[in-house]
C-alpha cells in the first residue's frame, strides 16, 4: 500500500522527524563548533588583571589582581586579589613580612578617611588582611582617582604605597559578567 504524501498525518509526522533530525545536528554541531578547550583565561585592563578559572571548575571564582610594585626597582611591594567566597565578594590585601600588626592595614582614598582592617594572618607570601569588598569599598575604589595601601613598618613608621585604579572599572564589570556566565543554569545546561 503506497503512502500517501498529501495526508495530513504523514505531514505532520515527516515534519516531526526532520524537526528532531534537525535537533540533534544543530546539538552535536554547537558542541563541534563551541567545543573549544576548556582552559583558564587571563585578560588585562590596563592595571588589573582578571583570571578566570577553566568553566568545568564550578565551584572556582574568577580573580581580579593587581600588584604593587615598587617605582623604582619594579620589586611587587604588595598585591590587591578580589575573588568570590562562598558568594561574597573579598578583597585580599597581601602585604610584606616588615610591618607591625597591631595597627593593623589601611585604604586610603584621595582626601578621604582611611578605612582600617586587621591582619589575619602571615605565611610564606606575606601578612594578610582579608576585607569584604562590599558596595561602598567598590564604589569608593571606582570613584577616585588616588588610591593607596597604608601601614606601619617595623620601625613604627607610616607607608603609603600608592596602587593604580587605571581599569579597575571596566575590570570590575569585566569580572561580574564572567562570575554571572559561569554560575548561570543556563551555560551549564549548554556546556
Amino acid at each position: 500500500m503506497p503512502i500517501d504524501m498529501n495526508s495530513t498525518t504523514v505531514r505532520a509526522s515527516l515534519g516531526a522527524v526532520l524537526l528532531l533530525v534537525g535537533l540533534a545536528v544543530g546539538w552535536f554541531a554547537h558542541k563541534a563548533i563551541d567545543g573549544a578547550p576548556d582552559i583558564a583565561t587571563i585578560s588585562v585592563f590596563d592595571d588589573w588583571r582578571l583570571a578566570c578559572p577553566p568553566v568545568t571548575q564550578q565551584d572556582a571564582t574568577c580573580e581580579m589582581q593587581q600588584d604593587v610594585l615598587d617605582a623604582k626597582t619594579r620589586n611587587e611591594l604588595a598585591r590587591l586579589s578580589i575573588f568570590r567566597l562562598k558568594g561574597d565578594t573579598t578583597l585580599i590585601i597581601t602585604v610584606p613580612f616588615n610591618v607591625l600588626l597591631e595597627p593593623g592595614l589601611a585604604l586610603g582614598f584621595g582626601n578621604d578617611k582611611p578605612l582600617i582592617y586587621p591582619y589575619e594572618t602571615c605565611n610564606g607570601v606575606g601578612c594578610i588582611a582579608r576585607v569584604k569588598f562590599d558596595d561602598t569599598l567598590r564604589t569608593a575604589l571606582g570613584r577616585t582617582t588616588q588610591a593607596r595601601v597604608l601601614f606601619a613598618g617595623l620601625d613604627g613608621k607610616p607607608v603609603g604605597l600608592p596602587f593604580s585604579v587605571k581599569g579597575f572599572n571596566a575590570a570590575a564589570a569585566a569580572f561580574d559578567t564572567a562570575e554571572a556566565r559561569r554560575h548561570s543554569w543556563w551555560r551549564r545546561l549548554w556546556s
